[in-house]
């Protein structure tokens, strides 16, 4: 059960990526930094199945990890179904094999964080901590 002032925060990998020992080792990490509560919901999520779980599970920010080329994409579609489950406000972070020259066009449809190959942890600890916090 969330404490007052704990960030939520959702964990998943979207589409056929399976690529999860990065998410699945962040995901502890986030946990023992404290002040957080992880939700890990695992890999072959649906767009749609991850907005909603975003929505039910009202968590303050959602982190997504790719290693395949539909990263573009398929951010683009969850962010139009978190608008429309009324979520649209969640920042959503990426993580994984994100190009360089794709993140101008991810921040412009909404992503508020990208932390691809060689992010240090405290950097995505303390940007969780902050871009999620409830009181914010």
């Amino acid at each position: 059960m969330s404490r007052p002032n704990t960030v939520r925060c959702m964990l998943g990998m979207l589409g056929t990526d399976v690529h999860s020992k990065g998410i699945r080792t962040l995901a502890r990490l986030l946990d023992e930094a404290g002040g957080i509560d992880v939700d890990y919901i695992g890999e072959h999520n649906s767009v749609e199945g991850m907005a909603t779980a975003v929505a039910e599970r009202k968590a303050d920010i959602v982190g997504i990890s790719f290693s395949s080329a539909a990263y573009v994409e398929y951010t683009r579609q969850l962010i139009e179904a978190m608008k429309a489950r009324g979520v649209g406000h969640v920042p959503v972070i990426l993580g994984g094999i994100i190009h360089p020259d794709d993140v101008d066009e991810l921040k412009e449809m909404g992503v508020a964080g990208v932390f691809g190959a060689g992010s240090k942890t405290e950097d995505i600890i303390a940007f969780v901590q902050n871009e999620g916090n409830p009181q914010r």
